[in-house]
């Protein structure tokens, strides 16, 4: 191969590689942005929290065990009142430092009434880490999204 080759070769693969980055920060951006003045949430406090998406419909969100500690395994909980629950897509990211994302599918009981999984957080910067927790939730009414943060514990 000669030299021109390989120089063209090389330009191709460095604009390849900018504009994957590109994308996978956009990408990344987008899995952790929830606009949280039109979208429900809560604070998880004492290990769990409901939001209201209507006068009638609600979701308890249960952590366990509380309090969350980094590196151990945390129980996902969604509990429904006045809607059925399909599946859920799940992601976890630092609300004030970037700490990756970490995802999840949760998949519905029999009843429809209630979404688990169980996952864990990476290690923290901090002593005390706020963290956010968005989800897509597929419902008896369509799409739904709803947030809720919580504390991680260093130990």
């Amino acid at each position: 191969m000669s030299s021109n080759q390989m120089k063209w070769l090389w330009s191709l693969t460095a604009l390849a590689l900018l504009i994957m980055l590109l994308y996978l920060g956009n990408h990344l951006q987008e899995l952790t942005q929830v606009d949280d003045t039109r979208v429900p949430g809560c604070v998880v406090t004492e290990g769990s929290c409901i939001v209201e998406i209507s006068p009638e419909q609600r979701l308890k969100i249960s952590l366990s065990p509380w309090p969350i500690l980094a590196l151990q395994p945390v129980s996902y909980t969604v509990a429904a009142e006045g809607i059925g629950l399909e599946s859920a897509r799940l992601a976890l990211t630092g609300k004030n430092m970037y700490m990756g994302i970490h995802q999840y599918t949760m998949m519905a009981d029999a009843s429809q009434q209630q979404l688990n999984v169980t996952g864990t957080i990476s290690v923290c910067t901090e002593r005390v880490m706020p963290w956010r927790g968005r989800m897509d939730l597929e419902t008896s009414n369509g799409p739904q999204q709803v947030w809720f943060d919580f504390n991680v514990h260093q130990y």
